[in-house]
């Protein structure tokens, strides 16, 4: 099996426990994989037609959401498990939580051969040209931030954009 390989790049970042700027990480993708390429590459070597695996993966998505929406754990075999879950900010007595406080979330459990494949990923430094929100010496990024980075410009790497501590 081939290894993976993630080219990341610096992004500048403010610690949201300390206000510090600083330098974290961010993942640069390859692009987004379509419903439609999947169901192509899924189908592959099968007597399967494209247009059946995208009309099988889409209900089998109507059907995730639906056991979701019943408040089940979605078990989606050898890529993980999907979780309906919640969050809330921290207070000091039970009294002093309200729903009005609590933010209904999604938690997806990767795979241990999914998770696996990410965590033994070989990582290697993009280059400039790799990164679509890298800004040219002197000019700025899709967001307006200045490359010398005065606003954070991308997450830990699970999202553009995304500030983490």
């Amino acid at each position: 099996m081939a290894t993976t390989k993630l080219r990341i790049t610096k992004v500048r970042l403010k610690n949201l426990v300390t206000k510090e700027m600083g330098y974290s990480t961010r993942v640069i993708t390859n692009g987004t994989a379509s419903l439609d390429e999947i169901a192509a590459t899924a189908c592959r070597n099968t007597t399967l037609h494209k247009a059946e695996a995208k009309i099988a993966l889409e209900l089998c998505m109507e059907a995730v959401a639906e056991q979701l929406k019943q408040g089940y754990i979605v078990d989606l075999g050898p890529v993980g498990k999907l979780y309906p879950s919640c969050s809330s900010s921290w207070v000091a007595t039970a009294d002093e939580l309200s729903l009005e406080n609590v933010k209904p979330t999604l938690y997806f459990h990767a795979a241990d051969e999914v998770a696996g494949a990410i965590k033994g990923a070989s990582l290697q430094w993009a280059k400039a040209a790799d990164d679509p929100n890298q800004a040219p010496q002197g000019g700025t990024t899709e967001g307006g931030d200045t490359p010398s980075g005065d606003t954070p410009s991308g997450g830990g790497g699970d999202e553009p954009g995304e500030d983490r501590p």
